[in-house]
């Protein structure tokens, strides 16, 4: 017998063991045990400190106020003090605050992590034998350590969320009935009471099922029952708000579309500042998405493959996670600065696993298929445009004075430069009289920048501009755009520094 045909023999055995059910419960098992060592082996994880002391991450801004609201939960109680965010989190933590007080997240983490692995692994198992995706499992897991333990370990509010997606997606791709549109619905349902901006990224996940039923009538029926799903979820979510603080939205939402917004910036710029270069204005390095996980060049031949493979179901997918990367990446909080250093690459994660996936089986069956090879091809392109491309800052001629500038250029965004002055010298921002909002107006690095620098957005519309800061009354100030170029940079595929 040939090597070959051993090696294959083997590979059959193994495949065969790795796929009984006995052996998918010790996988999980496993993964439940690995995940219990990271968690209370974290190095932020306050340990038997109660979260009333505010140590590690009970010392962060959302999970004290996710853990505030699991305590008020457990007692009976909602109020305006410890109602911030969308209650669904910590609903799932309130039944182990007397359980488990200093640690009440713990078991619904857990259980979300589970079920986000077994939905993960049967879409893996859609493409991919149980060895390969057992060894994908492996690699993905070492390689992204650092990225697993900030969002998957540290409780966030998208844990539950991640498993919401990847349930969806799977019921889309797996069932054509229905009920498959009445689970979404509910999929949906919780969603909103966790995080309502994903609960709407599902909505191409529950369009598809419903349009794909074989009859108008089968179409208009479960379509309205799912609606009314919906509606009833948003609506009691409406009340519950207006009582407790007489506005149909929870304070997080309201400070997120009053105060931060979307689309403040122009959709190309963010792209380029979270995908190819953090260090253009920010100073951010090793932020840039695809230099710090480059794998994701093949999520183009991944989603051709998927594509293919399901046809109008992996397309509504692919769309799923194309809406949600669009919303988050025009979030206007959501920059280079804020990504890694403030932790909110935990937005984006979920969509990881389902298009490391996708990449994976369209390396190991795909190539044969023209269409894939053809999306490589144009994954090489964008890389080599990525390489690159650069927004170059161009100065631009303005009326300035000491402290201010008098009739500012049109143009957005516009960047700001006070040369040999410090950020914290700038002080307020004042636009024809009305103080600017940090986000929705303008933005200043947060790394470490030899000049103070601000960039305004297309929200911050007006003709003075007024730096209030009490020391720079003398400084006067530089103002410029940006313009596209190109040339190789190679440093940009040197490896981030964690």
């Amino acid at each position: 017998m040939s090597a070959g045909a051993t090696g294959r023999g083997w590979a059959e055995r193994l495949n065969r063991f790795l796929d009984a059910r006995a052996m998918n419960w010790v996988l999980l098992g496993g993964l439940a045990t690995l995940y219990s060592v990271a968690y209370f082996g974290h190095e932020l994880n306050p340990g038997a400190t109660m979260p009333i002391e505010r140590h590690g991450w009970w010392s962060w801004a959302d999970q004290t106020k996710y853990v505030e609201a699991a305590v008020a939960l457990a007692q009976g109680k909602i109020d305006a003090t410890s109602y911030y965010f969308p209650l669904g989190y910590s609903a799932l933590a309130a039944p182990f605050v007397r359980v488990l007080p200093t640690q009440p997240f713990f078991w619904p983490d857990l259980a979300c992590v589970l079920l986000s692995a077994t939905f993960a692994w049967q879409l893996a198992r859609r493409w991919l034998s149980p060895l390969a995706s057992l060894i994908l499992a492996g690699v993905f897991i070492a390689t992204h350590a650092a990225l697993l333990r900030l969002t998957m370990v540290v409780p966030w509010n998208t844990l539950p969320t991640q498993a919401a997606f990847l349930g969806g997606m799977l019921l889309v791709l797996t069932r054509r009935d229905g009920a498959a549109v009445v689970w979404l619905a509910l999929v949906a349902a919780v969603t909103y009471w966790i995080r309502p901006a994903d609960a709407a990224c599902l909505a191409p996940l529950l369009v598809f099922a419903t349009l794909r039923l074989p009859a108008w009538r089968a179409r208009v029926g479960w379509g309205a029952v799912g609606v009314a799903i919906i509606a009833g979820s948003v609506g009691a979510m409406a009340w519950l708000n207006l009582r407790t603080f007489g506005h149909w939205r929870t304070p997080y939402e309201q400070g997120t579309f009053e105060n931060i917004g979307f689309f403040s910036y122009p959709v190309l710029h963010k792209a380029y500042w979270l995908l190819v270069d953090g260090e253009s204005f920010f100073g951010e390095s090793g932020s840039a998405l695809l230099w710090r996980y480059p794998w994701l060049f093949l999520a183009v031949p991944g989603a051709v493959w998927w594509i293919r493979r399901d046809g109008g179901a992996g397309a509504t997918c692919v769309a799923a996670i194309a809406l949600n990367w669009g919303l988050y990446f025009n979030y206007n909080d959501f920059v280079p600065s804020a990504v890694f250093r403030f932790s909110l690459i935990h937005y984006l994660t979920w969509s990881f696993a389902p298009l490391a996936i996708a990449a994976t089986a369209a390396i190991v069956s795909g190539w044969r298929e023209h269409a894939v090879r053809w999306a490589g091809v144009v994954a090489v392109g964008l890389f080599a445009l990525a390489i690159g491309i650069k927004l170059k800052e161009r100065r631009l001629p303005a009326v300035v004075a000491p402290g201010e500038v008098c009739e500012l250029p049109t143009t957005r965004p516009l960047w700001l430069v006070l040369p040999d002055e410090k950020p914290a010298q700038m002080g307020a921002l004042r636009l024809d009289g009305r103080v600017l909002r940090e986000a929705a107006d303008f933005q200043l690095p947060y790394a470490p920048v030899a000049e103070a620098r601000v960039m305004l957005s297309q929200s911050a519309q007006g003709r003075r501009l007024v730096m209030a800061g009490e020391k720079i009354v003398s400084v006067v100030p530089q103002v410029g755009d940006y313009e596209w170029r190109w040339w190789p940079r190679w440093r940009r595929l040197m490896p981030p520094r964690e």
